[in-house]
C-alpha cells in the first residue's frame, strides 16, 4: 500500500497480532496437514498485516482481511472458530468508522457470514470431528457480532463528526474574533483620522485667516496673533488628547459614549466637544474677519454624547470651509432647530468668491465631508450637501439615537 499507516495503527496491529496469531498456529498444526496449515497460518499473518492500515486505508484494509479470511474459509470450516478470525469484527468496525462508505462491512460482513455458515455446514471433517455449535446457532452468533461492531463503528463515526464539528466551529469563533478585532482597529484608526482631519483642518484655516487678516490689517495684527494663539492651543489640546488614545490600552480608552480625543490641562483625555463648545467656535471663526449668524429655534432635547460630537463637528467642518474656499467677504448662517424625533443642523454661506471645485455632490466627495457624513450616519442621522451661490450642508439627527457599539463618534 502506499500510504503509510500510523504508528499507533502498527502497534496495536502488532499486539493483536502476538495475542492471536501464536495460538492460531497450534490450533491449525494440530488440525491440518502441514502444508495447509502453513497457508492458513500465513493467511492469518496477511489478515494481522493488513489491519494495520485499518485507518489510513480502511476500505482496502478491510478488502484484503476478507480476502485472507476467504482463503482460509476454502481451507476449513472451522476457520470462524480460530482466534485471528476476532479481526474480521475490528475491521467491520474500523470501516464503518473511518471510511468514505459506512456501509460496505455490512454488505460485506452479511454474505462473509452466510458463506461461513454454509461452509462450517458443509465441512465433512466438522461433521466428522462433532465439534462446535449447531450451524443456525452459529449464524445467529456471527450476525450479532456483525451488528454490535458495525453498530459501534457507526457510533465511533458520528464522535469523529461530532468532534471536527466542533472544532470547525471553535476555528470559525476564533476567525471570526479576529476579524471583528481587525475592524475595531480600522474603525479606531478611520475616526482618529476623522478627529485629526477636523481638529488640523479647522485650526490651520483659523490661522490663515487670521494672518491674512493681520498682514491687511497691521492695527489689528496684535488681535490676530492672540487668535492665532488661541487656536494654536486648543489644537494643541486636542492633538496631545489624540495621541493620549493612541498610546491608552483598550481598557483606558474611553468609551464612545463617554469620551473623544481632547485635553484637559494635565493632556489627559477630556470630554468630548458638544453643543455648549459651538459658541466658543463661532467666536473663533468671527474673530478671522467672518459674518456667521446663528438661529436656535426650538425646545432642545436630551442628545447624547456622540450625537453631539457629530452637530458639533458638522458646524465645524461646514465653517471651516467656508472659510477656506469661499471669498473673503462671505457671510455664513449656522441654524439649529429642534423638533420632537430630530435636530437639524444647516450651515450655510453666501459664496463671496471661489469655491472649491467639482460643483455640487453627495456629502462624501471630500475627505472632510466623507469624515463629517460617516460621523452623522453613525448616530443614525443623514447629511446633504447642496450648491446654489454658495454651500449649504444640511444635517439630521435623531435627538434620541443611541450610539452604536464599537464607534460612532
Amino acid at each position: 500500500m502506499s500510504v503509510r499507516p500510523a504508528r499507533g495503527d502498527v502497534v496495536l496491529a502488532a499486539a493483536i497480532a502476538v495475542a492471536l496469531l501464536p495460538a492460531t498456529g497450534v490450533i491449525a498444526y494440530r488440525s491440518l496437514p502441514s502444508g495447509a496449515a502453513t497457508a492458513l497460518v500465513a493467511l492469518a499473518a496477511v489478515v494481522h498485516v493488513a489491519f494495520a492500515w485499518r485507518r489510513r486505508a480502511p476500505v482496502a484494509s478491510h478488502v484484503v482481511v476478507l480476502a485472507a479470511l476467504g482463503g482460509q474459509l476454502a481451507l476449513t470450516g472451522l476457520f470462524v472458530l480460530l482466534p485471528s478470525a476476532l479481526v474480521i469484527w475490528l475491521s467491520v468496525h474500523a470501516c464503518a468508522a473511518w471510511s468514505s462508505r459506512p456501509w460496505l462491512p455490512a454488505v460485506t460482513g452479511t454474505l462473509g457470514v452466510a458463506a461461513a455458515v454454509l461452509r462450517f455446514a458443509s465441512d465433512p471433517a466438522v461433521r466428522d470431528s462433532g465439534f462446535g455449535p449447531a450451524p443456525w446457532l452459529l449464524g445467529l452468533l456471527l450476525l450479532a457480532l456483525l451488528a454490535a461492531s458495525w453498530t459501534a463503528g457507526l457510533l465511533r463515526r458520528a464522535q469523529e463528526a461530532a468532534r471536527l464539528a466542533a472544532e470547525e466551529r471553535r476555528a470559525r469563533a476564533v476567525a471570526e474574533q479576529d476579524a471583528r478585532a481587525d475592524r475595531a482597529v480600522l474603525a479606531e484608526r478611520a475616526r482618529i483620522a476623522r478627529e485629526m482631519h477636523d481638529v488640523v483642518a479647522h485650526s490651520l484655516a483659523v490661522v490663515v485667516a487670521q494672518a491674512r487678516l493681520g498682514r491687511a490689517a497691521p492695527a489689528r495684527a496684535q488681535e490676530a496673533l492672540a487668535a492665532v494663539e488661541e487656536a494654536g492651543r486648543a489644537a494643541s489640546g486636542e492633538m496631545r488628547g489624540l495621541l493620549h488614545v493612541l498610546r491608552a490600552g483598550p481598557a483606558d480608552r474611553p468609551g464612545p459614549a463617554d469620551e473623544a480625543p481632547g485635553s484637559g490641562a494635565d493632556g489627559g483625555a477630556r470630554p468630548a466637544p458638544g453643543l455648549a463648545d459651538l459658541p466658543d467656535l463661532v467666536e473663533r471663526v468671527r474673530g478671522t474677519g467672518r459674518q456667521i449668524a446663528v438661529d436656535v429655534s426650538g425646545e432642545p432635547r436630551p442628545l447624547g454624547p456622540a450625537a453631539q460630537l457629530a452637530v458639533y463637528r458638522t458646524v465645524q467642518e461646514a465653517l471651516t470651509n467656508t472659510a477656506r474656499y469661499a471669498g473673503e467677504r462671505a457671510a455664513s448662517a449656522v441654524s439649529l432647530t429642534w423638533s420632537e424625533g430630530e435636530v437639524e443642523v444647516v450651515v450655510s454661506d453666501d459664496g463671496g468668491g471661489p469655491r472649491a471645485p467639482g460643483g455640487s455632490g453627495p456629502a462624501r466627495e471630500g475627505t472632510g465631508l466623507r469624515g463629517m457624513a460617516e460621523r452623522v450616519e453613525a448616530v443614525g442621522g443623514r447629511v446633504e450637501v447642496r450648491r446654489a451661490d454658495g454651500w449649504t450642508v444640511a444635517a439630521r439627527i435623531p435627538v434620541r439615537a443611541a450610539p452604536p457599539a464599537g464607534g460612532g463618534r
